[in-house]
């Protein structure tokens, strides 16, 4: 019995393996390097799905709907300068006339909503101002940020409140609203957000799990304050 599945963990990678060579062979990138990282440890595996992860990034991208991930730009994460930025993975939630919408795995950074305490909404924010200057900057290439669009962002009011959300903007990068926030995640636990050690770092609160709050666009109860998404994933209105 031990040589029997001894037999069977050893022919069962290397099946898999002349799969993921066949389907590189055959130009069918995103599926070999998918059955590649599964190989990790198996000969080289490892080295091969590194050798195709540029063009499999951009593949992906092409090919990518609603639930998966994807991997885009680069962004300090792990709080450590010398290794370089880090890859930045986003989940796709909606995919339509060629194009899609992302928001990212983790918490990226820590910034306040508005710089000064005074009645704001998205589109005089300065968060808004930083996502679409110094975040966009620093996150993708020139070649990147020639593929995002800007959109028209709708200024969709609180639910629960009759506070002001000011005007419809165009933005490359944007929060979600109150009501993106419910369309696009099922339940609390779907909203949990972990966050990066640089975001820690940066001032960001994790809880035990090592989950942090988050920001949405949505204004609060007044408009000094904004909509955001608690630890445990539920949404707090009022706004912090």
């Amino acid at each position: 019995i031990a040589f029997i599945i001894v037999w069977n963990t050893v022919i069962i990678p290397k099946g898999k393996y002349n799969d993921a060579i066949a389907l590189m062979d055959a130009g069918n990138i995103v599926e070999a390097y998918e059955v590649l990282i599964a190989l990790y440890g198996y000969k080289d595996s490892e080295n091969k799905a590194n050798s195709i992860y540029d063009k499999y990034k951009a593949e992906k991208l092409k090919v990518a709907k609603a639930g998966d991930y994807v991997f885009f730009g680069a962004y300090e994460q792990d709080n450590n300068t010398t290794n370089g930025k880090e890859d930045v993975e986003w989940l796709v939630r909606e995919e339509k006339d060629g194009k899609i919408l992302v928001i990212s795995k983790y918490a990226l950074d820590c910034k306040q909503y508005n710089t000064s305490y005074t009645d704001v909404t998205w589109e005089t924010c300065t968060l808004r101002k930083w996502l679409n200057n110094d975040f966009l900057g620093a996150a993708f290439s020139a070649d990147e940020k020639a593929m995002i669009p800007t959109v028209t962002v709708s200024a969709d009011k609180n639910p629960e409140y009759s506070t002001n959300p000011g005007k419809a903007t165009q933005d490359q990068v944007f929060l979600l609203s109150i009501t993106e926030a419910n369309k696009y995640f099922s339940s609390d636990s779907a909203r949990q957000c972990e966050t990066t050690d640089y975001a820690v770092a940066n001032g960001a609160l994790e809880s035990g799990s090592g989950n942090c709050w988050w920001w949405l666009r949505s204004p609060g109860y007044r408009l000094d304050r904004a909509a955001n998404v608690n630890a445990d994933g539920s949404i707090n209105g009022g706004g912090g």
